[in-house]
């Protein structure tokens, strides 16, 4: 090649500095302790899958502290010495959308290394966390039912999921079975409008779509794929009674329920008081055949606001928390789920005895969700009476539904 079409070389890169490199012990380290996936998002970044199915490593590496102290170094102007700024403490794995957010000088007020530092810990944690469960802790199969209460709802992704159900004691492994599309609720009421403008119609539709939404979960029973359920539910008291009676007590199963207290609305608080209930007659009536039930957990209901055909002849328990007043924060650990539900189980006990040809129990209720999907769940088909539950519109009484029929 002749001097005059030689093409012009770049500079030599001496006069330019160059990154050092990280060391591949680093390297492992860092991917082993965030389980391949980014630090902020938790994608998996050993394939993709975006265009085709393909192994390939899309990780980047990070720093919290920039590498070096000049003053476009992201965080470079950091108190950390040098010589640990390549060390795994400092780093974090990323996608490249993340790791070109954090740098950016736009976003970097946000991303302070304080605040870096503690999401590496928490995604480290909870890796460490998932990857020293015993080999024996099993799936669950995830059951999320939302709805609309007075005009209110809520969210409930599958990471909550996920989360509630590893942090559970045991342990669990989330599997959405019942989500076809792998997006969304499996069972979603809250297109229904509220029930106040046509009771009977409301309840139809709530019972088909619950019905439609557990088709799968009834197969998978069946053919033994599913061995145990996580019970995720936002709803009317009489839709999660419905939900709780349709699945029924041929598996296990771990209720879960939506808590104000701190962040992690779907955990059971583990340090949570521990409370237990009782039940009581308040009314001795003239017909053993009649019988009517009280429960106030989360809210009181006065006798004398039941309906006006709940009269003298009817036999009216109560079965409520002891020693405290009911309120919404009554049921914070799962200990007091499990009292409340062996009080049931003892109540409807004394129901085979007492009341063993009452065809029906009418069901008036102030109670969390999990209670209310526990109360279908406990009700065994054909050996308890039916369950004849109301819903209150807003302060009068309605019969929403009965199951057990």
């Amino acid at each position: 090649m002749s001097k005059s079409t030689q093409i012009a070389q770049p500079a030599s890169s001496a006069s330019q500095p160059q990154r050092k490199k990280i060391k591949p012990k680093v390297e492992k380290q860092l991917y082993v302790r965030a389980g391949g996936r980014c630090h902020i998002c938790n994608t998996y970044l050993l394939e993709s899958t975006d265009i085709g199915y393909y192994q390939l490593n899309r990780g980047e590496m990070a720093h919290i502290v920039g590498q070096s102290q000049g003053p476009k170094s992201p965080r470079g102007n950091h108190s950390l010495a040098k010589e640990l700024r390549d060390e795994v403490d400092n780093l974090l794995l990323l996608c490249a959308d993340h790791h070109h957010t954090i740098d950016d000088v736009v976003a970097r007020g946000d991303y302070t290394v304080e605040q870096l530092h503690e999401i590496k810990r928490r995604h480290e944690d909870r890796i460490l966390h998932v990857t020293g469960l015993s080999a024996h802790s099993s799936n669950t199969t995830i059951v999320r039912m939302l709805g609309s209460i007075r005009g209110y709802t809520t969210h409930l992704t599958r990471a909550e999921c996920n989360s509630a159900t590893i942090w559970h004691n045991p342990s669990r492994f989330a599997d959405f079975a019942l989500d076809i599309n792998r997006q969304g609720t499996e069972i979603n009421l809250v297109p229904f409008d509220n029930p106040e403008g046509d009771v009977e119609f409301y309840y139809k539709n709530v019972r088909k779509c619950i019905d439609s939404g557990l088709k799968y979960i009834r197969q998978g029973i069946a053919e033994r794929q599913i061995e145990h359920l996580s019970i995720f539910g936002f709803a009317r008291i009489p839709a999660l009674v419905y939900l709780g009676f349709s699945l029924g007590n041929k598996v296990g199963n771990t209720l879960f329920q939506r808590r104000r207290v701190d962040d992690k609305h779907w955990h059971w608080q583990v340090d949570a008081p521990t409370h237990s209930f009782e039940w009581q007659l308040i009314q001795a009536g003239n017909d053993s055949k009649r019988v009517a039930v009280i429960l106030n957990v989360s809210g009181t209901i006065h006798p004398t606001e039941l309906p006006e055909h709940i009269d003298d002849s009817y036999y009216v328990f109560l079965i409520t928390v002891i020693g405290i007043t009911p309120s919404p924060d009554v049921i914070l650990s799962v200990e007091s789920l499990d009292n409340f539900r062996l009080c049931y189980r003892q109540w409807l006990a004394h129901l085979e005895n007492g009341h063993k040809l009452a065809p029906e129990i009418h069901c008036f209720s102030a109670i969390p969700c999990a209670i209310a999907i526990a109360c279908g769940l406990d009700l065994m088909p054909n050996a308890h009476p039916a369950l004849v539950v109301y819903d209150r519109m807003p302060r009068d009484f309605a019969i929403a539904l009965t199951v057990n029929e």
